[in-house]
């Protein structure tokens, strides 16, 4: 397709109004006159592990449950609860000797959103936590939920009852598309730069990207095979993104909530430079990415070396074609595989992971076969509370990919 048909497609578009996405999240937000962060000090990071923990709450559980998790995803604290799938995205700020969060409170399963606003008052553990000391007795929050605007009525109070023992311990909360899709309606694009560093505020510590083939050669996310309005805004790109050289979808194309489709390069170097985030899964779509990531993945390496970042990057192999473009690479220069085929397909490329599907169960004797062979297991897409429980409970799998890491990151930090 010549430059000029692709202006003269678009400036049809504008003309006709061409429609965006159908996802439009809601995030609650203080206004600049209501936030008390203004003008607040940053909080010592030695503080956060003395935030981070499970929480008994006295006020609230109606709505959020009786225990819940507060964790610090980089810079940023989360909680997760057991009640409705409820999680908070909190900013916090140190005031004097008063620790506050502001932020929203969602439903993981359902559009329902609203404001919070929480604090820990000096003698509740804000005076020692604002200094960088550990807190010498029990660490309260107080504060309010509401709806999307108005006061804040409902009151939350929550004591902490003991640390988060599990993050000391190798598991895998993977986010999906890079930690959440469109349709769960979070403040970024799934695929996206921003969208990989926001996973680590729904408790993801790795995530899964997809990647795919510009028709001049360049490795991209994007989950889907054709340009759609699911995905990208306006209507006037259409068809196969391999049809697309990398220049036309960075100049025409923007995700749904505005974000530009990175390349895999890109991506990757979010990953290490702008998050803590240690594992990522490449989900190869088409073969002819193989060979083209390579190079790629050797320059993000030195790059996390020269950084002290330890991050692990495997190329997931979920089909028999894929896998076999793998298989032809010379051993010496196949990076480290993840297979979603057979045990014996895994052992024959000496993948470091298998990855099937949650629908298969938890497979213990496969799984621990695996463990054996010094390899890790991994199940996939694992969305359903019940199931998430189960398989966290009877299973021994070493991560799992979700659409919800929220709801996995609360049950895995709890149950320990």
């Amino acid at each position: 397709m010549s430059r000029l048909s692709l202006l003269w497609l678009l400036a049809v578009a504008v003309l006709l109004g061409s429609c965006s996405n159908d996802f439009s999240p809601v995030i609650p937000q203080f206004t600049a006159a209501e936030s008390l962060l203004e003008g607040g000090g940053p909080i010592p990071k030695q503080s956060y592990v003395w935030m981070n923990g499970i929480y008994r709450l006295r006020a609230g559980n109606e709505q959020f449950g009786d225990t819940v998790v507060l964790r610090w995803g980089g810079a940023n604290p989360s909680i997760f609860c057991g009640r409705n799938s409820a999680f908070f995205i909190l900013e916090a700020r140190s005031l004097g000797d008063t620790i506050v969060f502001e932020g929203y409170w969602r439903y993981a399963y359902q559009n329902e959103t609203g404001r919070v606003r929480l604090f820990i008052a000096p003698d509740e553990g804000g005076r020692q936590l604002s200094a960088g000391l550990q807190p010498t007795g029990t660490v309260t929050i107080r504060g309010q939920s509401g709806g999307t605007e108005g006061a804040l009525q409902r009151e939350i109070v929550m004591e902490r009852i003991r640390p988060i023992r599990a993050l000391f311990r190798n598991f895998w909360i993977l986010g999906h598309r890079g930690g959440g899709r469109n349709s769960d309606l979070h403040p970024v694009s799934e695929n996206s730069r921003e969208m990989i560093q926001f996973a680590e505020r729904l408790g993801c510590n790795g995530v899964e990207i997809d990647v795919r083939l510009t028709s001049d050669g360049v490795p991209i996310l994007y989950h889907d095979e054709n340009l759609n309005t699911r995905l990208v805004r306006g209507d006037y790109m259409v068809g196969p993104i391999s049809n697309y050289a990398f220049w036309q979808l960075r100049r025409f194309t923007t995700l749904a909530n505005g974000e530009q489709i990175p390349t895999l390069a890109e991506a990757l170097e979010t990953a290490v430079e702008k998050t803590s985030l240690n594992f990522v899964w490449l989900d190869i779509k088409t073969p002819d990415v193989i060979p083209t990531i390579l190079p790629i993945l050797d320059t993000v390496r030195t790059r996390a070396a020269q950084l002290g970042r330890k991050i692990e990057i495997v190329m997931g192999l979920p089909t028999e074609d894929i896998y076999q473009a793998y298989r032809n690479l010379p051993e010496a220069t196949r990076p480290p595989a993840l297979c979603e085929l057979s045990t014996q397909q895994t052992e024959a490329i000496n993948a470091a992971i298998w990855a099937p599907r949650w629908t298969l169960g938890t497979q213990d004797a496969a799984v621990a076969a695996m463990h054996s062979n010094n390899r890790r297991a991994f199940v996939w897409t694992l969305d359903n509370p019940t199931y998430i429980l189960q398989f966290l409970r009877e299973g021994s799998f070493d991560g799992i990919l979700t659409n919800y890491p929220t709801m996995v990151a609360y049950m895995y930090y709890v149950k320990e």
